[in-house]
């Protein structure tokens, strides 16, 4: 009999489900059918259609009550013969928790480093019998912060499908007269630091490097980006490429010597697993326990202090002027990306644990009565009456909101 999991996610363009649908077919390999999982009316109108695969359960689907869409998901997994819970960052699964039968397993996955993403993951952690974290720091924090054993903890890194990103990593890097660097990622500045972008490239053009830079996304800071760029983008130095199927990601970073990687915060990113697996030579800042997890300081890339561009654009002229290194760093980001983060890999690690999680008697639970139920106040409440309204009035709103003076961001 297949281990079942109920993974919480909604198909759209986003990494929880991007980690669901690539893990999924490997999985199956192993006897695992893992199946994304999405309740309600909220997450039903987020899904979008090209992604749903066969693995896609939507549940409730026109329900906003989140104790109903609890009690659909329950009787789902007790019909469905669920083994094991994945909640993630479902409302109504995360709700559902202290209600699930005793036999049923539950696991949680840590993929963001910051505090409410940490306190979603401790939600009903009576029940949890693992919890996976992506990177270093996840679990430094839960153990330190949130007095989390460490036999409790799993670290398992997202994964990426090395077969497509092979031809990329046989480009011969640095063969340009221009340095080609590169940015992927939501056009937003608070996580993403987009704005960085600017400066680092003004610093590059007056240390009189010769480059061009390509920058595929869209988000809310692409017009001020743009304001910005003007005058590289009228000189050609610099492309604003706009959003870019996935299909296409892999030839768009095989087109690169240098990838551009300025977040301020993030989990496990998978554009700076593809770019390193595509073998760009990648720059970041120094995100404790991430980034410098995943790039190799001086083998596969450098990382930085927070906002030093002087020292991004620094770097990046000293491969300019160098290419045999350059090429070498590709050759090494390629191999160490293969060695620690292939899909194959991950996949492997994921089907020993759950194994392992299903020779292990699940923790004494006594389900609470439904007349008991709560929303826990760590998670949003998706289920509120804005979901009457549609995403553009609400962009309205807000836009609005800005202007007065009762905001203090302006949604692009």
């Amino acid at each position: 009999m297949p281990v079942k999991i109920a993974f919480g996610s909604v198909p759209k363009d986003s990494g929880t489900f991007t980690f669901y649908r690539t893990i999924r077919p490997k999985l199956l390999e192993y006897g695992i059918d893992i199946r994304c999982v999405s309740v309600g009316k909220a997450e039903a109108d987020l899904i979008e259609d090209a992604f749903v695969d066969d693995g896609c359960v939507l549940l409730a689907k026109n329900s906003m009550d989140l104790k109903k869409q609890a009690k659909v998901f329950i009787q789902w997994c007790e019909e469905t013969g669920i083994d094991i819970i994945f909640a993630i960052n479902s409302v109504a699964i995360l709700s559902a928790l202290p209600h699930l039968p005793e036999n049923i397993r539950v696991m949680a996955r840590c993929a963001n480093a910051f505090d409410h993403g940490y306190k979603i993951t401790m939600t009903c952690y009576d029940r949890l019998m693992r919890i996976v974290t992506t990177a270093p720091r996840h679990g430094r924090d839960l153990i330190k912060d949130y007095g989390v054993p460490e036999d409790r903890i799993h670290m398992i890194p997202n994964g990426i499908d090395s077969s497509l990103f092979e031809d990329a990593a046989g480009n011969r890097r640095g063969e340009d007269t221009v340095l080609r660097l590169g940015f992927l990622g939501r056009l937003e500045h608070n996580q993403k630091g987009v704005l960085f972008l600017p400066e680092i490239l003004h610093r590059l053009y007056d240390q009189n490097v010769s480059f061009s830079c390509k920058i595929v996304g869209k988000g809310v800071h692409g017009k001020t980006l743009e304001r910005k760029l003007k005058d590289f983008i009228r000189t050609g130095y610099v492309e604003l490429v706009g959003p870019l199927n996935p299909s296409k990601v892999p030839s768009f970073l095989g087109s690169l010597d240098v990838f551009l990687f300025p977040s301020q915060f993030e989990g496990c990113p998978n554009a700076l697993l593809e770019a390193i697996m595509a073998g760009c030579v990648s720059l970041a800042w120094k995100l404790e326990g991430i980034t410098d997890f995943i790039v190799q300081d001086s083998v596969t890339g450098f990382v930085f202090p927070m906002a030093d561009c002087e020292a991004f654009a620094s770097r990046i002229a000293v491969l300019s002027a160098h290419r045999d290194r350059l090429r070498d760093m590709s050759a090494d980001a390629a191999h160490d990306a293969r060695e620690r983060f292939s899909q194959a890999r991950v996949a492997a690690e994921y089907a020993r644990l759950f194994n392992e999680v299903m020779q292990t008697p699940p923790p004494p639970w006594t389900p609470w009565p439904w007349s008991s139920f709560r929303q826990d106040p760590a998670l949003p409440n998706h289920n509120s009456w804005q979901h009457v309204f549609p995403k553009s009035f609400k962009r309205a709103m807000k836009n609005c909101l800005f202007y007065l003076g009762l905001s203090d961001r302006y949604y692009d």
